[in-house]
């Protein structure tokens, strides 16, 4: 979710979109630990493009502020945050009728921006169904990011966990850490990773709206890769522009450096479609 600053004392102005306004609207459609952060950050490196993070995130109350990630977010709140200004934390309604206004404001023309987005996780549909009303009535781009390898996910949610930040920037930062799967519960999860994924497909497909998918493993291996999302977003790169991450990797590529009990792992997965999920 990124750091936070503590709320202004000015009451930003909601901005209407009008008919045409030159923007490119999109979401970022995934789940946690997909590399959503990492894909985000490279994104907003266009001086054209504009990302947010996961602004939908539902706020404790002890969080007050407003993202301070990635660079150049800080001009839009959370929607938590949105509706505390407004004294509409607390109202039945206030977080359901407000939903369309925050999001105009989101996706208002500035900076010169030509795209503008922010990340969607699949459970955060769940408290905001009418979301999905918004993107098919703005005809929002939804760029889908899928992370193949259903094992890599387990792994560094189970990592993540233990880890003190969920991403760092510096490799003194990162925390080497070396956990152990549940070999009995295993097999279901990634069973119901798979499942999920489906189920997030069909309702980009039925939505009707723009989907353009992408893995992060495709990301990894070519820096090509990106060219073609940019397209989908309305905007190319020059040729100086850099776009390289820099969120440091925090896993290890071998799964048997990774995995406390690789070998109970080895063998939970033999004889199943999973098992060419893993890399000794």
């Amino acid at each position: 979710m990124g750091s936070h600053r503590t709320l202004p004392t000015r009451r930003p102005s909601d901005i209407p979109l009008g008919d045409d306004t030159g923007v490119v609207p999109f979401v970022l459609w995934s789940t946690w630990r997909s590399g959503t952060s990492w894909l985000m950050e490279r994104l907003n490196k266009h001086p054209a493009v504009g990302s947010y993070g996961e602004i939908l995130r539902v706020l404790p109350p002890s969080v007050t502020g407003w993202s301070e990630w990635p660079p150049g977010a800080q001009d839009r709140p959370f929607y938590t945050a949105y509706l505390r200004e407004r004294g509409l934390v607390d109202s039945l309604l206030g977080p359901h009728t407000h939903l369309f206004r925050y999001l105009d404001y989101v996706y208002a023309p500035r900076r010169n921006l030509r795209a503008i987005g922010f990340k969607l996780m699949y459970d955060q549909v769940r408290p905001y169904p009418h979301v999905l009303a918004y993107l098919r009535w703005r005809n929002v781009r939804v760029l889908h990011l899928i992370r193949e390898n259903l094992l890599d996910l387990v792994l560094s949610r189970k990592a993540n966990a233990f880890r003190k930040r969920a991403n760092v920037w510096s490799t003194e930062e990162r925390e080497f850490i070396r956990p152990c799967l549940n070999t009995r519960t295993l097999i279901a999860e990634l069973t119901r990773l798979e499942w999920e994924r489906r189920v997030a497909r069909l309702a980009t497909r039925l939505s009707l709206l723009p989907v353009h998918e992408v893995s992060y493993e495709d990301l990894l291996d070519s820096d090509s890769r990106l060219d073609p999302i940019l397209a989908f977003l309305g905007v190319r790169r020059d040729a100086g522009t850099d776009l390289s991450p820099t969120i440091v990797k925090l896993a290890p590529f071998s799964h048997r450096d990774g995995i406390a009990n690789f070998d109970e792992v080895d063998q939970c997965l033999q004889g199943t479609r999973f098992h060419a999920f893993l890399r000794p």
